[in-house]
């Protein structure tokens, strides 16, 4: 199948070639605009251009010996449907359909107007490195494509793509589609619009096995049960159905002459004596399939087209959005299972599953970074970490360390390290800091729903208080609002002031920092922010009302006067200048509650 995938202008690509396991699996991963879907989209697009000019002129333009006689094959924006783009010049890179004067003259081929190109080259059977590439030209919004290179002869497979986008839907009802419709669907990325087509083919094959494996007999034996079993693409749709969701599908017979639409129907199965047997209707109505929810729905996309035995690569943008973490691991695993039990696909799989990514052996997992599949575990940890899987390396962590600190930003936890080295209460190091702004109610909800999973989890939870009123606070920095008994494994606490940086204002500290003298510095923060500051600042629990009620984020980083624009320090700086005494008693309340709470 395709090893190689050269792109010549396209989307973010203005030269770019991939290079791929020409068989089975394929995991394609990177961050977000790291360029998965755009690959997946460049090889849609080249199936549709392959079908349309297929379609309308003839297998025999591929051939190496044909190809460059005759002209392009024009359509209109509206008929170009493989992928959505808001205008068709949308797809060339920087958004350039033409060459400049000087580019068109250093043009390597004759055909300058299709300068955006996509190259394949691929195996299959015996058929080595054969390659077609198509280009494509727009004018007046009109899309021209052609075959711009190819080495095919008449008797060489031509590769069949479906691309299967995020969920497509499926129509409330469906008629019998013509092949060459079904294969104008799938080409255009719509594979929702003809599921029950494909059910229905998969039940055709299936009828024509047993028909074969019934000749001359009155019934099937248990042998060709078995081989219909192991064989009949059918069979492994309602086996995975089975398996993965306790259900299966009934497929209603289809008459030319009396029938408009295809009819599918989902049947539930339940458990009996160790054994799935179907449910009676008259517990459990089936349902048209369009009832299901949206992950059963992708999965039986995904596996109706991967079972039909007339493709060669399916394409997957994102099959995991609808589905459960535990079902992304399963689709994994049926993924894997179904290329191994059929040497003769390709699957593509753009995702930002955790769990795929995690479990998926190495050789099969392709970054878009590197545009190299990986070797090293190391490199996996550093693909998580890329595609902002923050949360689950920090799940991790907590089932290891059971102590979690919410804080509103990361900075906070720098200055709570600091200032307690100085002030000699180190916090401990195997705590799993999460940073977010939720309320403490909301923690509370997340916390439980941990501690679920993590039964000895402990958690602190700080917030400044910001606009709240100073008398929320109680004794200890404890949240009043909400009521916890006394041996709770969570604490709720907020700041008495303002936010942490209202703790940082101690001129002589920050003057220090500075590099400036002390009174330089209370007369910048008196005439900028009209506040009287002692040299030490303020460290005792109940400081003047102006100390509890000043912004001291804004002292910091004001535009036009902040300490930061004025004198060149930031909040960091000073702390680390701050002595023990000056060191407020609510930082050191803070220090001790999490270090009691997590000693316990």
């Amino acid at each position: 199948m395709i090893k190689k995938v050269e792109l010549t202008r396209f989307k973010k690509y203005k030269s770019q070639k991939f290079m791929l396991r020409p068989n089975g699996l394929t995991l394609l991963v990177g961050g977000n605009n790291s360029g998965k879907s755009t690959l997946i989209h460049a090889l849609s697009v080249w199936e549709f251009c392959k079908m349309i000019l297929l379609h309308e002129k003839g297998r025999e333009i591929f051939n190496q010996d044909e190809w460059k006689k005759g002209e392009g094959f024009g359509m209109s924006s509206e008929e170009f449907l493989p992928i959505a783009v808001p205008s068709l010049n949308h797809l060339w890179t920087n958004l350039k359909t033409q060459l400049s004067p000087a580019e068109k003259e250093a043009w390597p081929d004759a055909y300058p107007g299709y300068i955006m190109r996509i190259k394949c080259t691929w195996d299959y059977k015996d058929q080595i490195d054969r390659m077609l590439e198509i280009g494509l030209s727009v004018v007046n919004d009109r899309l021209f494509i052609r075959v711009t290179d190819s080495n095919l002869c008449s008797q060489d497979h031509l590769l069949t793509v479906v691309y299967l986008p995020t969920f497509a839907g499926v129509l409330p009802k469906e008629n019998k589609a013509t092949i060459a419709e079904r294969r104008a669907f799938l080409g255009r990325g719509m594979a929702g619009s003809v599921i029950r087509n494909m059910i229905y083919d998969l039940y055709l094959e299936d009828k024509k096995m047993r028909d074969t494996l019934l000749a001359g007999k009155k019934r099937l034996s248990n042998s060709d049960k078995q081989t219909l079993n192991e064989t009949s693409p059918l069979q492994k749709l309602q086996n995975n159905l089975r398996s993965t969701f306790s259900s299966q599908l009934e497929i209603e017979p289809f008459s030319e002459d009396f029938h408009t639409v295809l009819r599918v129907y989902e049947r539930k199965l339940i458990q009996d004596d160790g054994e799935l047997t179907v449910l009676p209707k008259s517990k459990y109505t089936p349902r048209d399939i369009i009832t299901q929810g949206s992950g059963y729905l992708q999965w039986l996309s995904i596996f109706s087209i991967l079972y039909s035995s007339n493709i060669d690569i399916l394409l997957l943008d994102e099959p995991d959005a609808h589905l459960h973490a535990s079902l992304q691991s399963e689709l994994l695993n049926q993924l894997r299972q179904a290329v191994e039990n059929d040497q003769e696909k390709q699957i593509l799989v753009s995702t930002h599953s955790v769990e795929m990514i995690k479990q998926a052996p190495l050789e099969i997992i392709f970054s878009m970074d590197t545009r190299k599949y990986l070797s090293e575990e190391t490199l996996r940890v550093a693909t998580l970490a890329g595609i902002g899987s923050e949360y689950f390396p920090k799940i991790d962590l907590l089932k290891r360390y059971k102590r979690l600190i919410f804080v509103e930003n990361e900075s906070d936890k720098k200055i709570l390290s600091i200032l307690g080295n100085i002030c000699g209460i180190t916090l401990p190091d195997e705590i799993v800091y999460w940073a977010n702004t939720d309320d403490h109610a909301t923690r509370r909800r997340i916390f439980d729903n941990l501690k679920a999973i993590i039964p000895n989890l402990k958690c602190v939870s700080l917030r400044d208080r910001d606009m709240d009123n100073p008398d929320v606070v109680g004794d200890g920095l404890k949240y009043k609002a909400i009521t916890l008994p006394a041996d709770s494994p969570i604490l709720l606490l907020q700041w008495r002031r303002k936010n942490i940086e209202s703790y940082l204002l101690c001129p002589r500290a920050i003057a220090e920092a500075a590099e400036k003298s002390v009174e330089e510095v209370k007369q910048h923060i008196q005439q900028k922010f009209a506040l009287a500051i002692d040299d030490d600042g303020y460290a005792e629990a109940t400081p003047p009302e102006a100390i509890i009620t000043c912004d001291g984020k804004k002292v910091f980083t004001k535009e036009t006067n902040g300490l930061e624009v004025a004198f060149g320090c930031n909040k960091y700086d000073v702390a680390k200048k701050m002595t023990s005494a000056e060191v407020p008693e609510d930082i050191k309340v803070f220090l001790t509650q999490v270090k009691t709470l997590f000693s316990v």
